[in-house]
């Protein structure tokens, strides 16, 4: 479902997207310290396009969100590839453009890792293990800027989810203020 078309800001948001599943060789890690209040399990897949005059950027990243015990920390995994590689055919559904090519390469990991645990003033999430396994990325639109404002408003959809809120809206209201 697309949630936004505000000018150069585009997002759509779904359950599920198998086309962008990959089963990346790697996994980068880190734990924060989560919230008191126990989360339910939830997954959502988000696709982000944002142009700058003649610049457009594009990533999309699905993840899943498995509670843990309360008291215990966030898990945050990302799943990715070996460095990008150019001279595949995109085969990953896309709702705001061409099809993407599904994974994630290490070029982008970092930047999906650290915009995915925040820093320490965030609100932390329930506690769990929250896994991206779905990815797609695009030849000529992607960069670590792209996955860096994807990982950052997943974030914010998945725990919106987790505690049974309303993730287009939240989406909708990050978009607003991007």
């Amino acid at each position: 479902m697309i949630v936004s078309r505000l000018g150069g800001r585009r997002a759509a948001i779904r359950p599920e997207e198998n086309s962008a599943v990959f089963a990346g060789p790697h996994t980068a890690r880190r734990e924060r310290p989560g919230s008191d209040r126990r989360g339910r399990p939830a997954r959502t897949v988000l696709e982000v396009r944002r142009s700058y005059g003649g610049m457009t950027m594009r990533a999309l990243l699905g993840a899943v969100f498995v509670p843990g015990a309360p008291g215990t920390g966030t898990v945050f995994e990302v799943r990715h590839g070996t460095p990008w590689e150019l001279g595949e055919p995109g085969t990953c559904r896309s709702e705001l453009g061409t099809p993407l090519l599904a994974g994630l390469p290490s070029d982008f990991a970092p930047a999906v890792l650290d915009a995915l645990a925040g820093t320490g003033a965030d609100p932390p999430l329930p506690p769990g293990v929250l896994r991206v396994d779905r990815s797609g990325f695009d030849a000529l639109a992607s960069s670590e800027a792209a996955f860096t404002l994807t990982a950052a408003l997943l974030r914010q959809a998945t725990d919106a989810l987790a505690r049974g809120g309303d993730a287009i809206a939240v989406t909708r209201a990050a978009l607003n203020r991007w």
